[in-house]
C-alpha cells in the first residue's frame, strides 16, 4: 500500500510531494475564488448588453484588452479569468506531481 509521505533524506531538499500539496490547495483556492468574480462581472455585462451576442464581444473585447488603465467591469473580467486560468495552471501541476511522486514505494 503506497504511503503519502516523502522518502527523501537529503536536509535542505524541495520536497516534490509537499510542493504538489501545496499547489494543488493554492490552485483549487484561487479557481475557488475566481470563478464567482468571473461569473458575476459575466452576469452583469450580459445585464448591461442589448443581447447576448453583445455580452459574448464586450466579454472577448475585455480578454484582448490590456490590464492596465481604469476600474471597469471587463478589468475585472480580465484579472478573474487570468485568476482562474493561474488556479487551474497551479491545480494542474500539484495533482501531477502528487501523482508521479506520491504513489511511490522506494
Amino acid at each position: 500500500m503506497s504511503q503519502r509521505r516523502s522518502t527523501h533524506a537529503t536536509v535542505g531538499a524541495v520536497d516534490p510531494i509537499t510542493v504538489g500539496s501545496v499547489a494543488t490547495r493554492v490552485g483549487l483556492a484561487l479557481l475557488v475564488g475566481t470563478l464567482p468574480i468571473v461569473a458575476g462581472t459575466f452576469a452583469g455585462m450580459i445585464a448591461d448588453a442589448a443581447t447576448l451576442g453583445v455580452a459574448v464581444d464586450t466579454a472577448a473585447t475585455a480578454l484582448d484588452g490590456s490590464l492596465v488603465g481604469g476600474f471597469t467591469t471587463g478589468r475585472l473580467f480580465h484579472v478573474g479569468v487570468l485568476g482562474a486560468l493561474v488556479g487551474c495552471w497551479l491545480l494542474g501541476a500539484g495533482l501531477v506531481l502528487d501523482g508521479y511522486f506520491g504513489g511511490r514505494d522506494e
